[in-house]
């Protein structure tokens, strides 16, 4: 979740970090501590993964589907891009076109199945070596200077977290590139304006307000301090989204995902962090008011035909008509409009990645190459 925190504009280095909007399973976690001191209970190590285990609880008692069900529905989603309706079940949060490999959805159930990786102390080296250049950076007003720290950050970031993103990221250094630049374009505009900066502060002061009872893992945040805070996120990601758009960030999206989307990934990440604090009325609320509610439609059997990535070697199911499939295992873009060949060498079956006529064979590491007409 550390890159929430560098998007909408937190602070690094010894500053405390639980007013930070984007990195709210820290935030949640401080904020059990502060709850620990009032009741004298010692629960200050308990983990991400206890964290998000509590959040796929009141899914579950939202939805009414347990985890092991709900791996057979698949969330209605229609693609912007070729107008494909989503049939076959994601493996992750990032939900890829079965027809043309477009980001088309991010469901928000799914991630919530999975524990969000933290960057761990590589990635705090680096924040710690490069806080005293931010922090010059943000008095004398250099945005270029703080742009290129923002790099060394994002990218880092990626390269620890590979399951925080998409899996694209993985395989693709020119993507992972865009979603670098991407990302740390966003942390700098928000930086530098003043208005988001004073809607950040008003985050930390109302996070600091939060009202708990219970005890950790039951705890909850009183409704009545958490929704004052909840509209100020919502004012500070217009305001952001506001800002991103007219400097034509929101263009730079390495999926080319559409603004909708876009807001709908960043509520996704802050609602998941408070989700396991909120009673069931707060939690519904929330995921209601973020548009994250999503409809879920029962799996249904359909006829696939099993092709090779060329990237891993992994299985990929695909329909007929399909053009282009995102192997969720390495994140490769496969063209799957053209015939699978055999290399030369050990004779496997490889689907060849979108744009590319030679490939390193993933079975026995040979060249593999398909004929250009």
């Amino acid at each position: 979740m550390g890159i929430f925190k560098k998007l909408f504009g937190a602070r690094d280095g010894s500053e405390s970090q639980t007013g930070s909007l984007g990195d709210v399973i820290k935030q949640a976690q401080e904020m059990q501590k502060q709850f620990a001191q009032q009741t004298q209970t010692d629960w200050s190590q308990a983990t991400t993964s206890e964290v998000m285990a509590q959040a796929t609880a009141n899914m579950e008692a939202l939805t009414g589907e347990t985890a092991a069900p709900r791996t057979s529905f698949v969330k209605k989603t229609t693609c912007h891009t070729c107008g494909a309706a989503k049939t076959l079940a994601p493996k992750t949060a990032y939900v890829y076109c079965d027809f043309c490999g477009s980001l088309t959805d991010y469901d928000f159930q799914k991630a919530c199945e999975m524990p969000m990786q933290m960057p761990g102390p590589a990635y705090e080296a680096l924040i710690h070596e490069t806080n005293a250049d931010a922090q010059l950076a943000r008095q004398t007003s250099d945005q270029e200077a703080f742009l290129a720290i923002q790099r060394r950050l994002f990218d880092r970031w990626v390269e620890l977290c590979p399951n925080a993103v998409s899996p694209r990221a993985k395989s693709d250094p020119e993507y992972r590139q865009q979603l670098v630049e991407y990302m740390a374009q966003t942390a700098t505009i928000n930086e530098f304006d003043p208005t988001y900066q004073q809607y950040a502060a008003l985050v930390k002061q109302q996070t600091m307000q939060i009202q708990w009872t219970g005890t950790f893992p039951k705890m909850q945040c009183s409704g009545e301090t958490f929704w004052p805070l909840y509209q100020t996120v919502k004012d500070q990601l217009a305001h952001s989204y506001g800002l991103l758009r007219s400097a034509g960030i929101l263009d730079m999206h390495p999926d080319q995902a559409p603004e909708s989307l876009q807001q709908r990934m960043t509520w996704s990440m802050f609602c998941q962090g408070w989700l396991p604090t909120l009673g069931p009325e707060d939690s519904q609320r929330m995921i209601e008011d973020a548009g994250l509610k999503g409809e879920y439609t029962k799996l249904e059997p359909v006829e696939t035909t099993t092709r090779k990535c060329g990237g891993c070697g992994g299985d990929l199911q695909m329909l007929p008509g399909a053009k282009v499939i995102v192997c969720e295992g390495c994140g490769t873009r496969i063209d799957v409009a053209e015939p699978e060949v055999n290399c030369r060498n050990c004779a496997g079956a490889i689907s060849f990645p979108v744009g590319k006529n030679r490939v390193q064979c993933p079975y026995c590491k040979a060249e593999a190459q398909r004929m250009e007409w």
